[in-house]
């Protein structure tokens, strides 16, 4: 019966969808032109580290090469690719050195995620290394097992990292943070996949299998508790997602054209489904840069999203064989951390509000609205005019929005709350009482 509410949920969703869903603007290709990353089989795989660096994992590369000791030659590698926010190259990732063992990424590339410190973590076929992210240097791999590719992992808020194989009849894993093997999910996995994903808890795992058209769900009420299975989103062919830094929900991309989904989804988007209900909430498509062709949409399957720190910028990325540029950004300064739009909220001026609850402990909401679109800063100061933190730092379009401001860390007291944009300037007070 779930799976058929599931099934329906989707399929209304897509008529029901508010504005909000149109306000991701296509800024281009990432990195911009002249450095377009062109690869002729496109990526597998974004994200973004907590300085707003770029990672991305083609499938395969130019041709590169490092110098590898043991050999005396240097061999061809497939690298990873580090864009700074703006574009411009940081590093290109072409080995790493783990303790004393020099690894060339000379494999094709199968994910890309990040760890719960925001160090990465890439899939070099059926190697899993761990990336400093701040230096580029090796940290941990997991010793490979079966001989099969590795599917874009998952982690949870404590640093478990889980693992599923591309190809079916495989376990799905759980290693400890430290890389250690603890257990599995499930002993076989079915079908083909290329995505896992996971909960902050730990306690419920995505695993989603391309070549079932679903998703399957594997929950538990704690860890000690056994796994139950369940399926969602019958129909989609999901090979890409994250969870949305601004509003909890999970992204999912939907097929290709060259594997087109079968519950009413558009091939070559990415949906944002509330997890509770997987009503849509959201959607951003692949832009095709040319008339596209059949074929030409055939070899553009989405195969990453990832979101800037802000939650404003959002980076998707598609494999094939065109020869196109496979990383785009999209940008929404609505979409963004700690800020929540409120569509039903009538403007006509700039207004402020009375925080409430007002006193609070140590959480509260501050409702504003802009009235024409221009540079916003929502920013909190003691009474003695020292700023103690600032949740809104961007520009904004015309709305009503609510910001959150968790106070843990304040000491009790008054504090004062100043909007600013487009020369107008308001402020208020509020008490926290601990």
């Amino acid at each position: 019966m779930r799976k058929q509410i599931v099934t329906f949920f989707v399929f209304i969703a897509l008529f029901t969808m508010s504005n909000y869903a149109q306000q991701w603007t296509y800024e281009g290709a990432f990195p911009p032109p002249p450095d377009t990353l062109k690869t002729n089989t496109g990526v597998q795989f974004v994200t973004v580290d907590p300085d707003g660096k770029v990672w991305i994992a083609p499938f395969r590369t130019f041709v590169d090469s490092v110098f590898v000791p043991d050999s005396g030659k240097y061999k061809v590698v497939r690298p990873l690719y580090v864009y700074n926010p703006d574009g411009t190259p940081w590093d290109t990732i072409r080995a790493v050195t783990i303790g004393s063992v020099f690894y060339p990424l000379y494999n094709s590339k199968y994910g890309l995620d990040k760890d719960q410190n925001g160090n990465i973590l890439t899939c070099d076929f059926d190697n899993l290394f761990r990336i400093n992210y701040q230096t580029g240097e090796g940290m941990n791999v997991v010793v490979p097992q079966f001989n099969q590719a590795i599917c874009s992992p998952a982690v949870s808020d404590n640093g478990d990292i889980y693992i599923a194989q591309v190809f079916p009849g495989y376990p799905l894993r759980i290693f400890n943070s430290d890389f250690t093997f603890r257990e599995n999910v499930v002993d076989t996995l079915e079908n083909f996949g290329r995505y896992t994903e996971v909960s902050a808890d730990g306690n419920t795992v995505y695993a989603a299998r391309f070549g079932a058209k679903k998703v399957i769900v594997y929950s538990r009420p704690d860890e000690f508790s056994p796994w139950e299975v369940d399926s969602v989103l019958i129909g989609a062919v999901v090979e890409s997602g994250t969870w949305d830094p601004v509003n909890g929900n999970i992204w999912f991309s939907s097929g290709s054209y060259f594997d087109p989904p079968l519950n009413g989804l558009t091939p070559s988007m990415w949906y944002s489904f509330n997890p509770e209900t997987w009503a849509v909430q959201d959607s951003v498509g692949w832009v095709f840069l040319n008339a596209p062709t059949l074929t030409d949409s055939a070899n553009q399957r989405p195969r990453g999203i990832a979101f800037s720190n802000d939650g404003t910028d959002m980076y998707v990325a598609c494999f094939g064989a065109s020869n196109f540029p496979p990383v785009q950004r999209f940008n929404n300064p609505a979409h963004t951390v700690g800020v929540r739009p409120d569509p039903n909220v009538v403007v006509t001026d700039y207004t402020l509000a009375q925080n409430y609850p007002n006193p609070f402990n140590p959480t509260t909401d501050i409702k504003f609205t802009v009235a024409k679109e221009g540079f916003v800063t929502l920013k909190v100061y003691d009474l003695l005019g020292k700023e103690v933190t600032t949740l809104v730092d961007q520009q904004m379009p015309s709305g009503g929005y609510t910001a959150d401001f968790d106070a843990s860390n304040l000491a009790s007291g008054t504090y004062i709350y100043t909007l600013s944009v487009n020369g107008v300037s308001i402020s208020k007070k509020m008490m926290l009482l601990k």
